[in-house]
């Protein structure tokens, strides 16, 4: 179908996509009411009812009662399922494949969908399509094609649970927050966290940095001002450019860093600005290195979150094998304490990998490798 007829329904399904997640998250967003719906697809609320009501007769929408961001009471809620993610997955293939008239500047105009992904990403154009008026996308100056250095990022892999963390990551944007600190031991999945979070968020310019002992000074504070005029935000100083709203700076791996390193995070932290930073640090970082101090924390200018281990349910889904014998789980889950890239190491048989990467013993990882086999 193309996308000058996609249909009330379709779009609706699209925006809800927007939002989707493997596990039921603590708080759902607002867009995911009856009102968030209709204002997101831009109809009447009285066609939101017809139109998931059809949607959950199809096996594409599900209603909850749940904690809805902002809200004091439990309300109706809305998310797509499996099958209805797929759909809106084959919706936008067709979409990319196909020309999009789209209104830019007063003037019409035409674009391919694959380059509308490249101008506003996957997320962006799922919520321009679900907003389609008489067949016409409507591309604002305000989405413009956001600018994204993550080269240093590593590939997104395998992604399961985390809805708590994800969570608190997106009420941190919507904070006077100005840093956050995700702790973690290694292997627990800090990177793979932050890595999926700046997917999900494609309406954000975001720079990405990973963070070593020979990490230099001068060559972080050159690209973060380079990156912020690369925004269209002519600057010439550190102050200015981590003042800009809409920015995201993420710094991986803080660990074992020079003093010089150290008292540049402690700038960054004292200085003011709506720009967001991210920084994933192992747990044992050396005290002397830390960059902020409890009053920080106290007063809301940086927030932690600490990184434990995935929920059984995801851990279960991780490992692939959806018969394995109760008994089994549980103790594979009690000695890997939910840590992905063991559960990882263990499903692929890696025995090298879980020798290189933990603590077991040779004897513990072949208890492990007998475990995950048994099945009911």
């Amino acid at each position: 179908m193309m996308p000058g007829q996609l249909s009330v329904n379709d779009r609706v399904l699209l925006h809800l996509s927007r939002f989707a997640t493997d596990t039921p998250p603590e708080e759902y967003p607002a867009e995911s009411t009856q009102v968030g719906i209709a204002d997101g697809v831009g109809i009447s609320r009285t066609h939101v009812p017809r139109a998931v009501k059809t949607l959950m007769r199809e096996g594409m929408v599900e209603e909850f009662r749940g904690r809805v961001a902002g809200r004091d009471r439990r309300m109706s809620v809305y998310a797509v399922t499996s099958e209805g993610f797929r759909k809106a997955e084959t919706i936008w293939e067709e979409a990319r494949k196909s020309t999009i008239v789209v209104m830019q500047n007063g003037k019409l105009t035409e674009m391919k969908g694959v380059a509308l992904e490249d101008a506003v990403g996957k997320r962006g154009a799922f919520g321009l399509l679900s907003q389609m008026r008489d067949g016409v996308v409507e591309l604002s100056d305000r989405k413009r094609a956001r600018i994204r250095d993550i080269d240093g990022a590593p590939p997104r892999g395998e992604f399961f649970g985390r809805a708590e963390e994800m969570s608190l990551l997106d009420s941190f944007l919507g904070s006077n927050a100005r840093v956050m600190v995700v702790l973690s031991g290694q292997g627990f999945g800090a990177t793979s966290l932050v890595r999926e979070f700046v997917e999900a968020h494609d309406a954000l310019d975001v720079l990405w940095r990973n963070v070593s002992g020979r990490t230099d000074t001068d060559d972080l504070e050159s690209a973060i001002i380079s990156f912020a005029n690369e925004t269209g935000h002519g600057v010439t100083d550190l102050e200015s450019a981590l003042s800009l709203p809409d920015m995201l700076l993420v710094f991986d791996d803080y660990h074992s860093v020079g003093e010089e390193v150290v008292e540049f995070f402690s700038e960054m932290v004292a200085s003011l600005g709506e720009t967001k930073i991210i920084v994933t640090a192992r747990e044992d970082t050396p005290a002397y290195n830390w960059f902020y101090q409890k009053k920080h924390v106290e007063s809301g200018i940086v927030w932690e979150l600490r990184m434990r281990g995935i929920d059984e349910a995801s851990a279960k889904k991780l490992l692939r094998n959806s018969n394995i014998e109760p008994e089994a789980f549980r103790r594979i889950y009690l000695m890997s304490r939910g840590q992905p890239r063991l559960l990882r190491l263990l499903r692929d048989g890696d025995i090298d990998g879980l020798k290189r990467t933990s603590v077991f013993t040779s004897e513990e990882i072949m208890y492990l490798m007998f475990l995950k086999d048994k099945t009911v």
